[in-house]
């Protein structure tokens, strides 16, 4: 690997600019575009090697179009393939099939930050396409580039699935908000269970909102077909609720009779929409179950806590556990460790100052959420066992609590040490110095069996909902996991015998 400054920036294009002399290299900015993409070809020099830039169609043709363009210029100045360099700023969806297109073909890809790109224009008053490509250029040749991410099937689509899912729940608070404001005007009080005694937006509740709902529609009803409808919804004591419904309605202010009908089909629609909603929401969570099952990822769902959606998330945001840098690293870039300035000399010591603005906030979210839920939620080998206090993650999180410290950050950066760990060394979550041998508190052989089924147990709880059909064992890692254990106890079993 190339030492330099740039330790981040893309180190093959950092090799090819260094070892080469400029006249041997060409640099081919991308201005990337839905239909159309805008393309220089410009040697190492800075200079322009067309005088007009070409416009590029995102298809299958236009790359083959441009690879061909790239291709005469490379023989007629006796270029390298190795020697040629495309580069676009951060590339939206559109652009991906186009850039695989363009890679297939032998040759490097790099991406430069928007940013960057619009300060090293050569006019910073005006904007253009052919402005834009010359930031990109100058960027890429400043070596200030970065590697295009891989779209790995698993972890790609995982990331997709989680993202998706955010905005889906972002539309379903919209949604239940909308509905909240029907209902004020239809039954006041229905959706607060305190006062209905039916659970807001449950399967009841979105029944009865489906189908006339008015205070004077509930107030008609009898009795008995209340119960009847909220028994057929599986409600909870039908009888009870049914009559506190009516007690409601019948205390309840109606409203205006020309203004019900509208209200009624525009809070059916509503209830519809929030049921689509819901129905993508679940196929999202599902397809993130799919995809983390498939990787070491999984063994993160042994953690008090710690679920699909929240394990997904953190595994789609730094992708493949091998390539997971030093826990510190990870940490910032999730924005959960402050940033630090010193200057002045070696003797003056560092300040800490606030935490950065510029992070993965998806990533950053779903690290406090995890923290919290480890902070919270205890590990039932630890009662059935009788280990002695509690799991690590647990105690760390209520011990800084207790000291009205940064309990949530101090965590996170804790839980991805240990992720990190049990990724490498492909574990589950694990008492400290359980396999230690030499440790007062490791676990003799019959108790870590007995520990590994309790942890089965609740992996197994926390799965069963999601439909993992199809997936072949020898790439669903949970099972995998779950012989292993079963080999482990016979084993084991077969030695105290």
């Amino acid at each position: 690997m190339l030492t330099n400054i740039f330790p981040e920036r893309n180190q093959a294009a950092n090799e090819i600019l260094c070892r080469n002399n400029p006249h041997e290299i060409l640099v081919v900015p991308v201005d990337f575009a839905k239909k159309t993409h805008v393309v220089q070809i410009a040697r190492g020099t800075g200079e322009y090697l067309r005088k007009r830039p070409l416009n590029v169609h995102n298809t299958d043709a236009g790359a083959c179009f441009l690879l061909d363009k790239v291709e005469k210029v490379r023989q007629k100045y006796r270029i390298g393939k190795g020697n040629v360099i495309f580069g676009g700023e951060d590339p939206g969806e559109y652009a991906w099939n186009f850039i695989l297109r363009v890679q297939s073909a032998g040759y490097q890809f790099v991406r430069v930050n928007a940013k960057e790109a619009k300060k090293h224009r050569t006019n910073t008053r005006a904007t253009s396409d052919e402005l834009a490509l010359a930031g990109i250029a100058q960027t890429v040749l400043l070596r200030r580039s970065y590697s295009i991410e891989s779209r790995d099937e698993i972890f790609g689509t995982m990331k997709r699935a989680e993202r998706t899912r955010r905005k889906l729940i972002r539309a379903e608070t919209a949604v239940k908000n909308r509905i909240h404001r029907d209902v004020d005007v239809l039954l006041p009080g229905f959706l607060s269970e305190a006062e209905s005694g039916c659970p807001a937006f449950g399967e009841a509740s979105l029944k009865l909102m489906e189908d006339r709902f008015s205070v004077v529609h509930i107030r008609r009803m009898r009795l008995e077909t209340l119960t009847k409808r909220l028994r057929k919804t599986r409600q909870h004591k039908p009888e009870k609720v049914a009559a506190t419904i009516k007690t409601l309605a019948e205390n309840a202010l109606p409203p205006s009779p020309d203004s019900v009908a509208y209200f009624q089909k525009s809070l059916a629609a509503k209830v519809r929409h929030l049921r689509s909603l819901r129905e993508n929401i679940r196929l999202e969570e599902n397809e993130m179950a799919r995809s983390l099952v498939q990787t070491p990822g999984f063994l993160l769902t042994s953690i008090p806590g710690l679920g699909i959606v929240l394990t997904g998330g953190i595994v789609a945001e730094y992708g493949d556990p091998d390539t997971w840098p030093h826990p510190n690293k990870m940490a910032s870039y999730a924005g959960i460790v402050a940033r630090h300035y010193q200057s002045g000399g070696p003797d003056v010591e560092p300040v800490p100052g606030h935490l950065p603005i510029d992070a993965n906030h998806h990533l950053k979210d779903q690290l406090l959420q995890a923290a919290y839920h480890t902070g919270h939620f205890k590990h039932p080998a630890w009662r059935q066992l009788k280990l002695p206090g509690e799991h690590p993650l647990y105690e760390h999180y209520q011990r800084v609590e207790m000291r009205e410290g940064c309990s949530r950050l101090s965590t996170a950066k804790k839980l991805l040490t240990v992720a990190r760990a049990m990724m490498r060394e492909r574990t589950v979550y694990l008492p400290p110095n359980a396999l230690n041998p030499a440790a007062p508190d490791a676990m003799p052989p019959k108790q870590y069996v007995e520990y590994l089924g309790i942890v089965r147990n609740m992996l197994n709880s926390k799965w069963k909902k999601y439909n993992l059909d199809g997936i072949p064992d020898d790439r669903n890692r949970m099972t995998q996991w779950m012989e292993n254990v079963d080999g482990l106890t016979a084993y084991i079993r077969k030695q105290n015998k």
